[in-house]
This record gives structure tokens, sequence and C-alpha cells, in this order.
């Protein structure tokens, strides 16, 4: 290899390196200290039972509400997580200490101070709020470094740059700046770290994810991961399918793909890799069912709560629209672990290591109620934090029904400290794309990208999509965060695709598909790694495939713009966007795999590309010209395996 192409592969990676190192935060302590363990434990229970009684009967006022939220939030990051690989593992440091108290404190100040500045002062900041809004930046910035790496506090840091360097900056780039005092008040304000996005995780984000934690571990998991597994796990490839259809019913109470490929695939990849399927593929399945997860109603992930801020679209109606497309790419997930199973024999699991259905349901049936209680609530118009203020204590009554899921009151305490835990992986996002998003509305930046993706796409609304794809591939690369990565492109993109003429719903759900390939994306992809880490197998490999199996998620979304997928309310267009797009999704198993009725060639994967591409335009031509590619395809497979069968028979 020539100097110069060792310097260049030498270059990329260091950049992956640099990619993955920097998208990956502290893992969380152990507390082992009587008294350290018992504050926090204390302060976790407190935090779920403060926000579940705004849930229900109000809050004091919107400043407190979110500066409350922030408190809790920040505080126990720096409890929980280290600055460095260096610190104690079991218990926090001196310093992360005084960052915890520095967290409540600069929260006290900004809701003891709230009416002076903002009312009597018209927003005007002083010097105690200037100070202590400097402060918070640095908090807010650290706490995200330490859950989720480096990446989005670097860019952040890049952008205060940006804004307060404007008048030096060269050509296009230019604009007036804003005076360093200025950004501090704008930031440290309800236009910044407390604006919509930490009232949106305070609102709704973090009691739904103590409701998804608290079923999963009160027995909800096992009714809906063991009960497929009992049903359909003697089929043909009956491993890699209980996969897929657990971490979709999973996915309906997780909402978050890290923690459905780990409470899944530590059943699965096992049965899988027993099954017959390589340790990598069994890893790539799981991974690519668990991103179900953030688009499997009703509870879905973070991202859609936002999407309901910004967009103002009601929560349930998001919710309503996004069934179908989960439900296809379930059903796509099968046709391809199916095709996989055919391709290279692989049986179903042998009956004697099943379970007895009607067993399951009789221990763990009442874990249903409070799946249907939020569905139920959200049908009769009640708001998503009723439901959820109702839903949360019924998985409580749900627990008691059995003795088998009593448990006793220190257990329910250790859950809702792993709820908390597990919230602050989000949460702790939440101030710092607060300065993100409040810089780039502030210096004019997502206006300008929104021009340039205009005209780069020439007025085609597909050619914007297309780079919107390869936008959130690379930003996949850096932000392992769905949900970040979706608040970053609803800002800087959504508003050239509904320019183009998209609808809002559609170009919204389009994004927050797309940003579901940072958890299988290489170098990241924190999901395809966890599951390989399960399967022990090779990460990259893994990797790799599992963005392969994943790729209907890009192709899937055209369905949101070009055809009815998302208009349940045209019973006729919906019914027959529903028939085309799984034709499609059949179509393109073929593809990925390799496999229909017999092995594909390189044209007959062509001809099924074409076919599943022309199903997603809504006009009867292609349609038919779709179906008929696919059906050439099909009965040449099949005639070809009768010509097999009847030569071998002769």
């Amino acid at each position: 290899m020539s100097a110069t192409g060792s310097e260049n592969s030498g270059f990329w990676w260091r950049l992956f390196s640099w990619l993955a190192a920097s998208s990956s935060g502290q893992a969380p302590r152990q507390l082992d200290g009587r008294a350290v363990g018992g504050v926090v434990s204390l302060a976790s229970v407190a935090f779920v039972g403060i926000y579940w009684y705004f849930a229900g009967f109000g809050y004091f006022s919107p400043e407190s509400f979110v500066t409350l939220y922030l408190a809790f939030t920040l505080a126990l990051i720096f409890l929980f997580y280290g600055g460095s690989r260096g610190t104690p593992k079991n218990r926090p440091s001196v310093f992360d200490s005084v960052l915890a108290v520095a967290a409540i404190a600069v929260t006290a100040e900004y809701t003891i101070r709230y009416e002076l500045r903002f009312i009597e002062r018209f927003s005007e900041p002083d010097g105690l709020d200037l100070a202590a809004g400097v402060v918070m930046i640095v908090l807010v910035l650290e706490a995200a470094r330490r859950v989720i790496g480096a990446f989005l506090p670097t860019l952040s840091l890049l952008l205060v740059i940006y804004a307060l360097a404007g008048p030096m900056l060269p050509g296009a780039l230019a604009y007036p700046g804003i005076e360093w005092a200025d950004m501090v008040g704008y930031l440290y304000s309800p236009e910044g770290i407390y604006g919509s996005i930490t009232r949106v995780f305070a609102s709704f984000v973090f009691l739904f994810i103590i409701l998804g934690t608290m079923l999963e571990q009160s027995g909800g998991q096992k009714l809906l991961i063991d009960l497929p597994l009992t049903l359909i796990g003697w089929v043909q490839g009956g491993a890699a399918k209980v996969a897929v259809v657990a971490s979709a019913l999973f996915g309906m109470i997780s909402g978050a793909a890290a923690a459905n490929v780990v409470s899944t695939g530590t059943l699965t990849i096992p049965l899988m890799k027993r099954s017959g399927f390589k340790p990598h593929v069994a890893a790539a399945f799981e991974a690519s069912a668990s991103t179900v997860g953030i688009t499997m109603p009703p509870l879905m992930g973070a991202a859609i709560f936002i999407m309901a801020d910004i967009t103002g679209i009601p929560y349930f109606e998001i919710v309503k629209a996004s069934v179908a497309p989960a439900l296809i790419f379930v059903v796509g997930l099968l046709f391809m672990a199916h095709a996989y199973a055919r391709k290279y024999d692989i049986k179903g699991i042998d009956r004697s290591e099943l379970g007895n259905s009607w067993e399951i349901l009789r221990h763990h049936w009442a874990f249903v109620t409070p799946i249907a209680a939020v569905v139920g609530l959200l049908v009769a118009g009640y708001s998503p934090d009723w439901a959820v203020f109702i839903a949360i204590p019924s998985v409580i009554a749900a627990s008691l029904v059995s003795p088998r899921t009593r448990l006793p009151i220190r257990r329910w305490i250790e859950i809702l400290e792993l709820a908390v835990k597990r919230s602050l992986t989000v949460g702790g996002i939440a101030g710092c794309l607060g300065v993100i998003v409040g810089l780039v509305v502030k210096t004019g930046i997502a206006a300008q990208l929104s021009h340039l993706v205009i005209d780069y796409s020439m007025g085609y609304l597909l050619v914007a999509v297309l780079l919107t794809a390869g936008a959130t591939f690379f930003l996949g690369m850096g932000v392992s965060s769905v949900t970040a990565d979706y608040i970053l492109l609803s800002v800087l993109i959504a508003p050239a695709l509904t320019g183009l003429g998209a609808p809002l719903m559609a170009a919204h759900l389009l994004l927050i598909w797309y940003t579901q390939t940072s958890n299988l994306t290489p170098p990241v992809c924190t999901v395809a790694f966890a599951a390989a880490a399960i399967a022990d197998a090779h990460p990259w490999k893994t990797g790799f495939l599992a963005f392969r199996f994943g790729l209907f998620v890009y192709l899937l979304p055209l369905g949101f713009l070009y055809t009815g997928l998302l208009d349940y309310q045209n019973t006729p267009v919906f019914i027959q966007s529903i028939v085309t797009t799984t034709i499609a999704a059949f179509a393109f198993s073929g593809v990925v795999i390799g496999y229909m009725f017999g092995q594909l060639s390189v044209l007959q994967r062509l001809l099924l590309t074409v076919s599943a591409l022309t199903l997603f335009d809504p006009r009867l031509v292609t349609d038919l010209l779709g179906a008929g590619l696919l059906v050439l395809v099909a009965a040449y497979q099949l005639f070809l395996r009768r010509k097999t069968a009847y030569s071998t028979s002769l």
C-alpha cells in the first residue's frame, strides 16, 4: 500500500475511533455506601413521587416545574456518573459532590429570582444572573458529556464560539454576532436551557421511562417475551422470529432500543445461537428488532413527545398514525428472519424447551392492564400525563394479582432507583440540547441550512429526503441518541422538507425513523455493540449486518410522503398503502437476504429492488409494475425449485 493510502486509512481510522469514543459516556457507578446509597434511593423515590403528583394534580409554577427537574437530574448525574475513568467506581468524589450541590444552588437561584428578573426587570440579567448562567451552562455540558460523550458538548462549544465570533467570520458565515452577556442571559432563560425541550422531558418523558421500567421489572417483561416464545418458537427460524416479536412487544413499554436489546437479547440471542444462527447474525437480528421500540405505540420514545411539542400535533394523533408503519417494519423483519432460516435451513426451537403459554397468562395477564389504561385514556381524549398518572399505580396493582409477581417494598425502591438512573441518560442531554437549539435559532443557522437544503435539492422533495438520509447517517456516527438526533434535525432539516411540500407529520416522523439508524450505524452503533457483547460476537461484523437488516428503516418512511400510509382517516387509500408497502417489505427482504424461494441472483435482486421502490409510488401503474416484477421473480424461483426437485427425484 502507498504511503498516501496508509495515511488516508489512518486518518479515517482515527476519525472513526474519535467518533466512537466521543459518543459514549461514562458507565454509571454502583454506589455501595449506606449513607450515599440511602440518599440516592431517597432522592430517586422523591423524584418519581413529586413528578407523579405533578402529572395528576398540577405543579406549583412553570419555572419550579422545570428547575426542580433539572436540579434532580443534574445532581443525580454527578453522583452516579464519574468525570473520568479514574474516578471512584462505588462513590462520588468530592468534586462530583460539589457539582451536585452547585446544580441545586443554581436552579434554586433561578427559581427564587425568576419574578425579579423576568417581570420586574423585563428579562434583563444582572451580575448574579450572569454568574449563575455561566455555571449552569458549564454544568449542563458536563452532565451531557458524562452520560452521552463529548460530541454534543463539543458541538455546543463550537456554537458558542460561532455566536460570539460572528462579526469576524468571512463571507456567508459572517453575521452581526451576540454580546457574551446577551448570549448567557438568553441561554439561562426559558428560551434556552429552561426551554421547551427540558419542559417536555419533565412533563412526559420522565414518567413514561418510569412506567416502562416498572412494567419490565415487575413481571410485564415475562408476559411480553416468554409468551411469543411459547407461541411461535417452534416454527422454522422461530428463535429469530421470537426476537422480532418480543422486541416489538417490549418496545411498547420501553420506547428505547438500548433497554430493549438488553432485556430481550439476553433470552433470544442464546436461543438463536442454539438454533443454528451464527453469533453475529443472532446479535444483528436482535439489534435490528430492538430499534422498533421508538416507533412502536403506545409509549414510543422521548422524541415523540418532543415532536408533539414542536409540531403542535396531539401525541395520540402521532400514535395512531405510527401503528401501521411500526407493524409493517416488524413484518418486514419477520420476512427477513424467515428467508434467512430457509436459506440456511435453520429449524425451530424444540418444543421441549418452550414453556406453557397458559401458565404464563395465568400469572402475568394483569400486566396488560397498565398498557390498556394508557391506550384507553388516550383514546378517551385524556392527556398523556394523566394517562401515565393512572398507569403507574396500576402496575403495582397488577403485580399483586399473582403470588409469583408480588414484590416487597425494598424491591420497588430498587426498581424506582433503576428507572431514575435510566432516565438520566435522556434527561442529561436536555440542558445541552437547550444550548444547541437556542444558539441555532438565535444565530440564524437553522434558516441558512434550510435554504441550503432547498437549493441543493433543486426543489425536488425526493432529493431533499436523500440529503436528509445522508445527514442522519453521518450524524448517527457522532450522536448515539435518537432523541438528540431528532431535535437537531427538527430544527435544521424539517423546515426544508415542509417547505418543499412534505406534510408536517410526515416530515417529522420521517426524521424520527431515520434517526433510528444511529443505533445501528458504525462506528458507534451502541445497540448493535450491546447485542454483540451478549452474543460474544465480533462487534463490527454485527454492526454492519445489523445496519443491513435495518435498511428498510430508510425505505419505509418514503411511504409517509408518497403513499397514504399515515392517512388512517381515508380508509381505501390507507388499506391500499398498507398492502403495497407490505408487499414492498417482502420484496426488500429478498434483496437483503438474497433468498426468496431459492438463492437470488444479482439480476433478481435488482429486479426486487425496483419492485420495492415502485410500490412506494401511489399510482396504479407503478403498483402493478412493482407487483408484476415480484411475481416474475417469484415464479422463476418456484420454477427452478420444482425443476431441481424433479431432477433429484429421477
